[in-house]
């Protein structure tokens, strides 16, 4: 079982989302035959990372939640790697006081040089940007890409850190960033270029060569959503930067939708911001004919949800929520677009991240 345990979390790793589906099944048909259930906690958190994986963020914060909440020991030093997951969620919602709360743990976790350190580190990077700016996480970033092991580690224990650390350090250290790609790249040729990795280096390369084409391959080729929308922001960003304004609106457009799918308001929010100043308009004709009357008319019904499809939620998820169906979902949806004056699941993820502040 152990076998299959550790080569599901190398598959987690390298984004081999099939590869890794097979293996936690096999340790748990093994646990099961074995009589074992001393593995059940670390095998939920594997879960949680394969659904983190493929955007099921939901499934997945509430399975780290759960290993979090466990007392058996075996988890124990599994646990960081729950909390990195709980921060992460938590700063994709703009949540920044659990974030941190969970971060403050992971910091503990990096410098006590835990198995998770790396995903501990970059973990308290991102909260650090998102709390205090850019030059509070400057020393922070400095840290976790000084050349050796661990910034290999890093980049493998999470791909898309390789764009970030690459976009940040672009605007203050060039050649920085290109040791990032250089890095990226390296991992990427030394692991055959399996798709997850080949997509972080061309997206890092991208983002150095100021590269249409590479952004445009990482989006298209990203196996996790949230990094492969990060790649069409990117290349959103790139379009503005020459001109092409209409393109980048298209661009940015998809690259919210795909925020979205990953359920992260927080980004969605910065982008609807981003093609606001562009300028964007819509047809009105999308829209319905009669007035809104906003987030108070409501009912409490649509208002709950609302906010579970706001956050990112499925109809299928939201119906299990509130013990109500799918269509009955639909159906409170169609009336909340109406109200709102919306027509879209991004513009009411939107629309309620700016009711709430």
């Amino acid at each position: 079982m152990q076998a299959h345990i550790w080569l599901a979390r190398l598959a987690i790793t390298l984004r081999q989302n099939s590869e890794a589906e097979r293996s936690i099944a096999a340790a748990e048909r093994s646990a099961a035959l074995a009589g074992n259930h001393s593995h059940q906690t670390v095998l939920e958190l594997l879960r949680a990372a394969l659904n983190w994986n493929r955007g099921r963020v939901s499934a997945a914060l509430e399975q780290a939640q759960a290993v979090l909440a466990a007392p058996d020991e075996t988890s124990k030093s599994w646990k960081p790697y729950a909390r990195v997951l709980l921060a992460l969620g938590a700063l994709r919602r703009a949540d920044l006081d659990t974030a941190g709360a969970y971060v403050r743990q992971a910091a503990m976790d990096w410098a006590l040089g835990n198995t998770y350190g790396p995903a501990c580190a970059w973990m308290v990077v991102q909260t650090t940007e998102a709390e205090h700016g850019a030059e509070a996480a400057a020393p922070l970033v400095e840290q976790v890409i000084s050349p050796g092991q661990d910034r290999e580690r890093l980049l493998l224990a999470d791909p898309a850190a390789a764009a970030w650390l690459t976009r940040f350090m672009v605007r203050r250290d060039g050649r920085s960033a290109e040791e990032i790609a250089v890095t990226a790249r390296a991992l990427a040729t030394r692991t055959g270029n399996m798709p997850a990795l080949e997509a972080a280096a061309r997206h890092a390369e991208g983002l150095v060569r100021r590269s249409a084409t590479d952004l445009l391959f990482a989006a298209d080729h990203h196996p996790d959503p949230w990094a492969a929308a990060s790649a069409r922001e990117d290349l959103g960003v790139l379009l503005v930067a020459q001109g092409a304004s209409q393109q980048a609106i298209t661009v940015l457009e998809h690259a919210a939708a795909g925020y979205f799918t990953a359920q992260s308001p927080r980004d969605v929010a910065r982008l609807e911001r981003r093609l606001h100043r562009l300028g964007r308009t819509r047809d009105q004709a999308d829209r319905p004919e009669e007035p809104g009357t906003g987030i108070l008319g409501l009912t409490r019904t649509e208002t709950a949800v609302a906010e579970l499809v706001a956050l990112g939620l499925s109809n299928a998820q939201a119906a299990q929520k509130l013990f109500i169906s799918r269509h009955t979902v639909a159906h409170h949806l169609r009336s909340i677009f109406k109200k709102l004056r919306i027509s879209s699941r991004v513009e009411l993820a939107r629309t309620w991240m700016e009711s709430s502040r």
